[in-house]
């Protein structure tokens, strides 16, 4: 097996984990639905340093921002908060996590879909 599809099925597993996450929590179920569908365009529009400053100003104690927030930290292993992390990247890692995140928001959309 490739490495390549073997980490499509990690980035697979770990979405279907985190979707089932969010669905379990019925306060934020549909908040987080629409989220992880509007957020990979919030990236490719605004970047990934600003739409995540933006999430960061708007999670709150247990929210589905906040939860996303998470969520994308633990994946991408940000070893500090994941704003700082992301903006203190040079160039080519910053294109790669970019790259990454919306690999995963691929599976998070398809999972919320068919689970939410």
């Amino acid at each position: 097996m490739s490495s390549v599809t073997e980490l499509e099925r990690d980035r697979a597993k770990e979405a279907y984990k985190y979707v089932t996450e969010a669905n379990d929590n019925e306060n934020i179920r549909d908040d987080y639905k629409s989220y992880v569908k509007k957020i990979p365009m919030m990236i490719l529009n605004n970047g990934l340093g600003a739409t995540f400053a933006f999430i960061y100003s708007k999670k709150k104690k247990g929210n589905a921002y906040e939860v996303t927030y998470n969520q994308i930290q633990e994946w991408l292993k940000a070893n500090k908060d994941l704003v700082e992390w992301i903006i203190n990247q040079d160039s080519q890692e910053y294109r790669a996590t970019t790259n990454e995140v919306l690999a995963l928001f691929n599976w998070l959309k398809r999972f919320a879909d068919g689970m939410i």
